[in-house]
C-alpha cells in the first residue's frame, strides 16, 4: 500500500546514550544522500489494472534503469484528494497497489521514478469501475471540528443477513472499501483495521460456527480463520463478538450451555487463540462463574453476553440482561468483580454524591475499556420504563476502593434503541456512537443508523453519518486512522507532507 519512504535521504540518528534513563532524542533533520543506482531512469511503460474491487488499482510502472517509484492520483473534482504511493526499493518494473479509490471516476495520475529522478513523470489516466449495487446511502452533516478518521461498519438489509458487507467510508459517507462476509451471519459484528492491510471481524446475530473471527486483507481477502486453531468449530457456536487484539490473537465469544444440576441454561465461553501457532493459548467457561456463586441461575438466554475484551490482562464481558459488566483473571480465571446494580461498586458523580442504582447501565452493547481503567458504554436502557431512552457514558472504575465515577453521559432526542449499538474513543479524545437500527424488530420505528462523534467535554454533537433508508441495518462502528489506511493527501496531513516533497519529480521539467 503506502510505503512513507523518504527517498534519496538520510537520517541523522544521534548516537545512543550510555544512560538508560536519558530520553532518546529524535532525529529533527534528514539530509540528501546519493542514490545507490547509476544513471538517468526514463519511464517507459505505465499499465493500470483492476483486479480486486472498484476502490483499488493495480499500478504497473517499468523504467529504463532501476530506481525507486512513485505515483500520485488526483480526484479530477477535488484537488486535495490526492493519492499517494511510492515503491520501497529500486527495480526495473514495479507493481503498486492503491486503496480507498472513489468508484466510477477517472483520476488524473503521474508516475515518476524517484531516486534517481526520472527526466521527466509520465502523466496517464486511471478509471475505476462501477460501485457495487446494493449499499445504503449514508447523509453526512458536520457539525463541528471533527476527526478525519474513516469510519468502519457493517451494512444489512433490514433482517436479511445473508447481504452482509463491511464497510469502510470516509466522512463524506463515500464508500472506500468493502468486503462481502461469509453468508447469513447476521448483523452482530465486530470489524477493525489493525494496520498493515489487515482487517479482523467476527460474531454472529444466531450462533454458529460461520461466526467465527476471520483476519481479512485489503486486497487478497481471507488470510486466517480461526478454525485452523478449533477442532470443535464445526460444533461451536459463536455470536455477537469476535476480534482481533492489539497483540494480534484473536478473541472469541461462543454460547455454551451452563448445567444447573436440574437442566441447563445458556452461558458463554471464551478463547483466544494465537494465530502463529494455531493455538488457543486462554479460554474461559461461565460454568466457573455459576459455580463459583458470581452470577445467577435462569432459563434460555438469562445472560445474553454481547461483549468481550482483554485489556492488560482481564477478561471483560458484557451481560446485556443482567446490566452487568464481569472481570476475569486472565492469569488465574479468578472472578474480579461485577458493575451493575447491586453488585460490587459504589456509584458516585464526579462531585462524590452517590448516585442511585439507574445511573448503572441497562442491557448495554459495544463498550470499550481502557487501560487507565475507564469503562464507556453504549447503554441500551431498555429497561427504563417511562424513561425510555439510550445513551452514551463513561464510568472510572477504582477496584481497590470498590468505587465507580459517572464521569459523563450524553444523549439527544428521540434515541432509543433496545439492541445493536457501539461506543469508541478516538484519539483526540471524542467519541464514536454507532447508534445502529433495525427496522425489522425497533423500539423506535422510522429512525435511521446513525454513526456520530461527539465531544465529552463540551457535550457537543461534531458530526453525524446516517443511514438514508430506515431498512439498513447495522450493529457496531469502529474507525481507522487516515494515516495508516490508504494514502490520501485529503485526510492525512502527512501525506499532503510527502506530496509536497515529491513535487519536483511530478511536474515535467528539464533535468
Amino acid at each position: 500500500m503506502l510505503f512513507f519512504v523518504l527517498a534519496c535521504r538520510q537520517a541523522l540518528v544521534p548516537e545512543p546514550s550510555s544512560d538508560p534513563t536519558e530520553p532518546v532524542v529524535e532525529p529533527t533533520s534528514t539530509t540528501p544522500a546519493p542514490c545507490d543506482e547509476p544513471g538517468v531512469p526514463e519511464i517507459v511503460e505505465v499499465q493500470t489494472t483492476q483486479p480486486w474491487q472498484e476502490n483499488e488499482a493495480l499500478v504497473t510502472v517499468r523504467l529504463s534503469n532501476p530506481a525507486r517509484v512513485a505515483v500520485v492520483c488526483t480526484h479530477p473534482d477535488d484537488p486535495e484528494e490526492r493519492h499517494l504511493v511510492e515503491s520501497d526499493g529500486a527495480l526495473q518494473t514495479h507493481e503498486l497497489r492503491l486503496a480507498g479509490l472513489l468508484a466510477d471516476t477517472t483520476y488524473d495520475c503521474r508516475a515518476a521514478a524517484v531516486c534517481p529522478a526520472s527526466s521527466a513523470p509520465q502523466g496517464f489516466a486511471l478509471s475505476t469501475g462501477a460501485q457495487a449495487p446494493g449499499f445504503f446511502a449514508m447523509v453526512p452533516q458536520s457539525l463541528g471540528n471533527h476527526g478525519m478518521e474513516y469510519i468502519l461498519l457493517n451494512q444489512t438489509p433490514d433482517c436479511a443477513d445473508q447481504f452482509q458487507r463491511l464497510v469502510v467510508a470516509d466522512r463524506e459517507g463515500r464508500v472506500r472499501w468493502w468486503y462481502r462476509t461469509t453468508p447469513f451471519v447476521g448483523k452482530s459484528i465486530d470489524f477493525r483495521y489493525h494496520g498493515a492491510n489487515q482487517f479482523a471481524w467476527g460474531g454472529g446475530w444466531a450462533p454458529k460456527s460461520d461466526a467465527r473471527p476471520r483476519k481479512v486483507d485489503l486486497y487478497d481477502g481471507e488470510v486466517y480463520d480461526s478454525a485452523d486453531a478449533m477442532p470443535d468449530v464445526a460444533t461451536s457456536e459463536y455470536h455477537h463478538d469476535g476480534k482481533q487484539l492489539p497483540d494480534g490473537r484473536l478473541l472469541t465469544l461462543e454460547e455454551e450451555p451452563v448445567a444447573t444440576g436440574f437442566g441447563s441454561f445458556t452461558g458463554f465461553r471464551v478463547r483466544r487463540i494465537d494465530p502463529n501457532t494455531n493455538t488457543v493459548d486462554f479460554e474461559y467457561s461461565s460454568q466457573r462463574a455459576f459455580d463459583e456463586g458470581h452470577l445467577p441461575p435462569g432459563f434460555g438466554d438469562a445472560w445474553h453476553a454481547n461483549w468481550v475484551d482483554i485489556v492488560d490482562n482481564t477478561l471483560y464481558v458484557s451481560l446485556c440482561f443482567l446490566s452487568r459488566v464481569i472481570a476475569i483473571d486472565v492469569s488465574t480465571g479468578d472472578f474480579r468483580w461485577s458493575f451493575g446494580p447491586d453488585q460490587d461498586f459504589d456509584l458516585f458523580d464526579v462531585q462524590g454524591k452517590e448516585l442511585g442504582s439507574d445511573e448503572f447501565t441497562e442491557c448495554q452493547h459495544g463498550l470499550e475499556m481502557t487501560s487507565d481503567g475507564r469503562l464507556l458504554v453504549y447503554d441500551n436502557g431498555a429497561y427504563r420504563g417511562i424513561r425510555d431512552y439510550s445513551r452514551a457514558t463513561a464510568y472510572q472504575l477504582d477496584e481497590a476502593n470498590a468505587r465507580a465515577t459517572l464521569l459523563w453521559t450524553w444523549t439527544e432526542p428521540d434515541w432509543f434503541e433496545t439492541t445493536l449499538g457501539s461506543i469508541d474513543e478516538l484519539p483526540s479524545g471524542h467519541v464514536l456512537i454507532g447508534a445502529a437500527h433495525a427496522e425489522c424488530f425497533t423500539s423506535n420505528p422510522g429512525d435511521r443508523t446513525t454513526i456520530l462523534e461527539f465531544d465529552p467535554v463540551s457535550g457537543d454533537k461534531l458530526w453525524e453519518l446516517r443511514y438514508k433508508n430506515e431498512f439498513g441495518s447495522s450493529y457496531r462502528a469502529d474507525w481507522a486512522d487516515a494515516c495508516t489506511l490508504f494514502g490520501n493527501a485529503k485526510y492525512c496531513p502527512d501525506v499532503a507532507l510527502r506530496i509536497a516533497e515529491l513535487a519536483s519529480v511530478f511536474e515535467p521539467t528539464d533535468r
